[in-house]
């Protein structure tokens, strides 16, 4: 120690210059450094969803998540391929390896897409937005004692649905629903004068 020392003072200028190097170089990569505010620190994985209403899991799992998942398990620096079939939609998670970014693991992806052959109903799977948190939420809706099922339908229908689709950042709320109709009977009683 007493050696470093040493070489230090009788060196004053070769030290001065070595740290002055030490913090231009500690200033270029603070002021390169990516800061997020929730940093993500997993490799790139983009989700592939694709809407096909009233089929049940078992026909979309055959006809639109096996094809979208074979298709895209031949990309290179996959890692894993994670599939998911529910009523009426199908969810296909591809993880990659730190080789790519987001941004290339997503046109590997889209570029994977396009030579897929055509799906049953022209469906077209779209890719999720980027976002860590970026999934399916899913909700039941429970009224009070006395509401029927027509009630909570309505609910849902009328302000439930409006309220999704005015958050920002949600892409398309998907409420599974079924045909439904609203009827007016005017009275004749009303109706007479």
């Amino acid at each position: 120690m007493d050696r470093v020392i040493a070489f230090a003072l009788r060196r004053r200028v070769l030290v001065v210059v070595m740290l002055l190097a030490v913090l231009v170089a500690g200033g270029v990569s603070f002021a390169n450094l990516n800061i997020e505010a929730y940093p993500d620190p997993v490799p790139p994985l983009v989700d592939v969803v694709t809407q096909w209403p009233g089929q049940s899991a078992e026909e979309i799992e055959r006809y639109v998540t096996i094809p979208i998942e074979v298709a895209l398990a031949s990309i290179p620096h996959v890692t894993a391929v994670r599939t998911s079939s529910l009523f009426g939609l199908s969810d296909v998670k591809v993880q990659f390896t730190y080789d790519y970014t987001y941004e290339e693991a997503e046109q590997k992806v889209l570029n994977h897409l396009t030579q897929l052959p055509p799906l049953p109903g022209n469906i077209t799977p779209g890719i999720s937005p980027e976002s860590p948190t970026g999934e399916i939420y899913r909700y039941r809706l429970v009224g009070p004692p006395g509401f029927s099922l027509t009630d909570l339908k309505t609910l849902e229908d009328w302000v439930v649905e409006r309220r999704f689709r005015a958050v920002p950042g949600l892409t398309t709320p998907l409420i599974f629903r079924w045909p439904r109709k609203y009827r007016q009977r005017p009275g004749v009683r009303r109706a007479s004068w």
